[in-house]
């Protein structure tokens, strides 16, 4: 009852909801719409994988095809590049913006980016935070419920900075996922990947997958502030 009420629901889950739909629905609608524009290249995502990787250098990452729609990610812990069949064999704009975005981060990896060793360390904190602290807040807002105990305060502010975790898990990626896109347009075009004209097309696919980073921010930085205002009313309130 504390957490999934009528003021959880209008000012964080549906917030978050509605944002997230806008963000799937944006990503979705211009993937699909650029999938259809061939690149100029003839490419598939696959051979402009390779072709980047060859002039960047990074001769130590491999490629590999997934399933899924839109599940391409960089691996860091094996140096693999994974592609979602329809980007490997896409020979479109949006396939090698695709593309580009995760050599994006393998170029990070390669040159040791300071955001995204952060991330990668923040990983096993934000994964307890995500699953524990909204776990330990309720537990801790319980015991001062029902024992009228001071403990069960610094329970849930435990709670509490265990869920911290994961707004600066968001906060981290964000710029790394930024600055993998803004490497994704130069490594384009220093690769000979890209025409000038395309270049529009592969700019709106990263934006529109960024505006899905700035949605995860905000519905955590969200989630912990009404997490907070419980832990601290129930505070005042004892």
């Amino acid at each position: 009852m504390l957490f999934w009420n009528l003021t959880y629901f209008l000012y964080v889950a549906l917030p978050i909801m509605v944002l997230g739909l806008i963000a799937s629905s944006w990503v979705k609608r211009t993937y699909q719409r650029y999938s259809q524009v061939r690149n100029a290249s003839g490419l598939a995502g696959v051979d402009v994988a390779r072709r980047i990787l060859a002039g960047a250098g990074l001769s130590d990452v491999t490629v590999q095809v997934i399933d899924g729609e839109l599940t391409d990610n960089y691996d860091q812990r094996n140096k693999t590049l994974n592609l979602s069949r329809a980007v490997a064999s896409g020979t479109s704009v949006a396939a090698e913006a695709v593309v580009a975005h995760e050599i994006g981060h393998a170029l990070q990896d390669h040159q040791g980016f300071f955001a995204m060793r952060i991330r990668s360390g923040l990983i096993p904190a934000a994964n307890l935070g995500s699953q524990a602290g909204p776990l330990i807040v309720i537990a801790g807002l319980l015991l001062s419920i029902f024992t009228g105990s001071g403990f069960g305060f610094y329970v849930a502010l435990a709670g509490l900075f265990l869920f911290a975790a994961v707004v600066l898990f968001q906060l981290v990626t964000t710029p790394v996922e930024l600055d993998a896109s803004r490497r994704a347009l130069r490594l384009l075009a220093e690769n000979g990947v890209i025409v000038p004209q395309e270049q529009e097309g592969a700019r709106r696919m990263l934006r529109a997958a960024a505006f899905t980073y700035w949605v995860a921010l905000f519905g955590a930085a969200l989630t912990l502030l009404y997490y907070a205002s419980l832990v601290f009313g129930n505070r005042r309130s004892d």
